[in-house]
């Protein structure tokens, strides 16, 4: 038997697996349930009102934050890794946004939330990677803004604090985790943020970085990250969604 023979799962009758397969299917749902909890809990997080007026660039010019909602109710943003100074975006950003099909973001808009990434390339070199890839997911440069010190995916000491996944350096430090602000500065770093809009008023609700991103997936998983959830008429808190539809994921209203 070879070294990767060995190390592959043992061999057992179907009455074997059938019992294993069982026992784990009872922790696969107790990890189910936990999720739907944890869920609830993060659309009960308060919310902050967004004061700064931040001014992108996109592909008809200048941009506000209200603007990229495109009209919807919430706006889920990625932080695309794209220093000015480069020619191509981050490579592993790039493979996250090879997967975003067309199919994810008019799901997304199904339920009244728009995505686009941000980055603090100039909008030109943002563009034309975007046209190199085939991209059609909205993106913005964030170039000449606070946007990316302030929601702290832009690391740069002489503008501000060094501050990533809500940890400050010397949080960092002690967790055993200070390589995430080690570099040269300025350096960029990944996220998503989620934003609510209540009439011309927009609310950050939500922020998820580093390693965190690896769970979104489908468009559920990433309305689970807003504060209006799925928008379905089991979850918690009732009543926020104005139009609560039933757990059917065919996303055709």
């Amino acid at each position: 038997m070879t070294d990767t023979a060995a190390a592959l799962p043992p061999v057992v009758s179907r009455e074997q697996w059938r019992a294993a397969r069982k026992a784990l299917l009872i922790k696969e749902k107790a990890l189910t349930r936990a999720r739907d909890e944890l869920n609830a809990e993060r659309r009960r997080l308060p919310m902050v009102r967004i004061a700064n007026d931040y001014i992108f660039e996109g592909p008809t010019g200048p941009a506000r934050l209200l603007d990229l909602f495109d009209g919807h109710a919430q706006l889920i943003v990625g932080h695309f890794m794209f220093d000015p100074e480069w020619d191509e975006g981050c490579p592993s950003r790039s493979a996250g946004a090879d997967e975003f099909s067309a199919g994810h973001l008019s799901h997304l808009l199904a339920r009244s939330t728009s995505f686009a990434y941000v980055s603090r390339a100039p909008y030109r070199k943002i563009e034309a990677y975007r046209a190199k890839k085939g991209w059609t997911v909205p993106w913005y440069s964030s170039f000449g803004s606070d946007f990316n010190y302030d929601f702290h995916v832009t690391i740069d000491e002489s503008v501000t604090p060094a501050e990533y996944n809500f940890r400050t350096r010397a949080e960092h430090e002690q967790a055993n985790t200070a390589s995430y602000l080690q570099g040269p500065q300025p350096f960029e770093l990944n996220g998503l943020s989620c934003f609510l809009r209540v009439d011309d008023d927009v609310f950050h609700t939500y922020s998820l970085y580093a390693r965190g991103t690896e769970t979104v997936g489908g468009a559920y998983y990433f309305l689970d990250l807003t504060a209006l959830g799925r928008q379905e008429d089991w979850e918690e808190p009732a009543g926020r969604a104005r139009y609560a539809r039933s757990a059917n994921p065919n996303f055709s209203a």
